[in-house]
């Protein structure tokens, strides 16, 4: 079942681990309210395919609204990214558009 939902970036913070907690608020078909908070830990954010500050968003953004839209329920629990979710977001921004500039 996929439920429509407005998701929205608050904001982040920095975890004990040194990693970062994205916060976000889902509205699902105009109900209540939820906050859910998203963690990447700080071994994502080093390597030569770590994760730059700016993208962490963006990357858990993508992450939740996916599984808004395949899994059968709206995530209530926090949950952290892990490398798999990282990758197929990389290789779905790195797509061509179509379009030329």
């Amino acid at each position: 079942m996929k439920e429509k939902a407005t998701v929205r970036y608050l904001g982040y913070r920095a975890l004990v681990d040194g990693g970062r907690g994205f916060d976000f608020s889902i509205t699902p078909n105009g109900e209540q309210t939820s906050l859910i908070s998203i963690g990447i830990a700080a071994d994502l954010f080093e390597g030569p395919d770590r994760i730059a500050i700016q993208e962490g968003a963006g990357i858990c953004y993508e992450t939740l609204k996916s599984r808004i839209e395949t899994e059968s329920t709206i995530p209530s629990q926090p949950f952290s990214l892990n490398l798999a979710e990282v990758t197929q977001h990389r290789k779905i921004s790195s797509k061509p558009t179509g379009r030329r500039s």
